[in-house]
């Protein structure tokens, strides 16, 4: 059946007409309640919907940006404490030089004299010496009639009066009943100085190069620790210390095409020119140079690390500003899309009530017009 085959009258199809609107009305707020948003399609409002689409999608790639910011900011900060713990390793080997520069270099022997006999014998560098109780001793000859640190003191005389020697630079010290010798630039050994008798004349090594060989020991353990810590001061497959093409540089991208490149270096002993000790080989002088150089490559290695560690700082206060600025970005576009779609809710309540008083006044208004027609009909009754 048609509509038009139905006859009401104006008053009802004037309520009728406002019922259907109201209806509407009210489901398009129920609608609006539901979602929180005013705008929920291109239909809504074109404009507006396509505006706050694009904004969303600007904050969304942002947002996705800012995690990588996150991300870099952590393999930059990895590699600022390798660099601290890096520097921390250089420190205790400078310390081990320093005590190495200190060490004897170089070994000394000592023989020391209890009632030495006459005919008794000590050999020095292939120069034999003899005691004697003449009190005019000859020539390599020493007077043993006096106490023991006297016939000492006679020793180290003839020792140091012997020309052969001391152009191989040979010297003789004195200490009470011990006599030490030793030689510029050389080690003195049991096979430089021998005795005759191993309880008047007892010779002994001072073993001085012992604590040199532990300490190149304790410093070249300390460089391979430099080696391990960088390598280990990478973070997610991206170590900045490495000094690699692709590992040691890091691109931090921002919105559009901007970026920062934050360029990493050999922080590995190799890298910073540490070169392995050999401080314990060759003479004494020779050692106490390497030490020396030694010295001057770590300063040089700490000025390296404090260099790129200041620029790594810097790097990190540019990314931690723009995840910052990032963050403050996407909430303001985000602000922005939901100003064109978000529906007030307070003023979506008071459309309600008022959409139900208006649809409950209209649905009275329809019952009248219905009773009046009615009326009409009992005339005929």
């Amino acid at each position: 059946m048609a509509i038009n085959d139905i006859s009401l009258t104006a008053g009802m199809r004037s309520n009728l007409t406002s019922l259907q609107q109201t209806a509407q009305l009210l489901d398009r707020t129920q609608y609006r309640l539901s979602t929180g948003k005013k705008v929920n399609s291109a239909i809504d409002n074109p404009t507006a919907f396509f505006a706050a689409k694009s904004l969303n999608s600007r904050a969304s790639i942002i947002d996705g940006l800012k995690d990588a910011m996150g991300q870099a900011i952590q393999t930059v900060t990895a590699a600022d404490k390798g660099i601290t713990a890096i520097s921390s390793l250089i420190e205790q080997a400078k310390g081990v030089a320093q005590q190495a520069a200190a060490a004897q270099a170089v070994d000394s022997m000592t023989i020391t004299l209890a009632s030495v006999a006459a005919l008794d014998t000590v050999t020095v560098g292939g120069v034999t010496f003899t005691a004697t109780d003449s009190s005019t001793p000859g020539s390599n000859e020493f007077y043993q009639g006096g106490t023991d640190a006297e016939d000492a003191a006679a020793l180290a005389e003839v020792i140091n009066d012997n020309t052969t020697l001391t152009g191989l630079g040979y010297s003789a010290s004195v200490n009470g009943s011990v006599v030490t010798i030793s030689r510029t630039d050389y080690s003195v050994t049991s096979t430089d100085v021998t005795t005759s008798n191993s309880t008047r004349l007892a010779a002994a090594s001072d073993d001085a190069t012992a604590e040199l060989d532990s300490l190149v020991t304790q410093y070249n353990t300390i460089r391979a620790q430099i080696d391990t810590l960088a390598a280990d001061s990478g973070y997610k497959g991206k170590n900045l210390l490495s000094g690699s093409t692709g590992s040691g540089l890091l691109t931090v991208k921002f919105e559009g095409k901007h970026s920062l490149d934050v360029v990493g270096f050999d922080a590995s002993s190799s890298g910073l020119n540490i070169t392995e000790a050999d401080w314990n080989t060759g003479q004494a002088s020779t050692a106490a140079a390497a030490i020396s150089s030694d010295s001057d490559l770590l300063d040089t290695a700490l000025s390296t690390l404090r260099t790129n560690a200041a620029a790594f700082s810097a790097n990190l206060s540019i990314i931690t500003t723009r995840q910052e600025f990032s963050t403050d970005m996407v909430n303001t576009l985000t602000q922005g899309a939901d100003k064109l779609t978000l529906a007030d809710t307070n003023e979506e309540g008071a459309n309600m009530l008022m959409l139900q008083t208006r649809q409950s006044l209209g649905t009275t208004a329809l019952s009248l017009s219905a009773q009046a027609a009615q009326s009409v009909l009992r005339l005929f009754g």
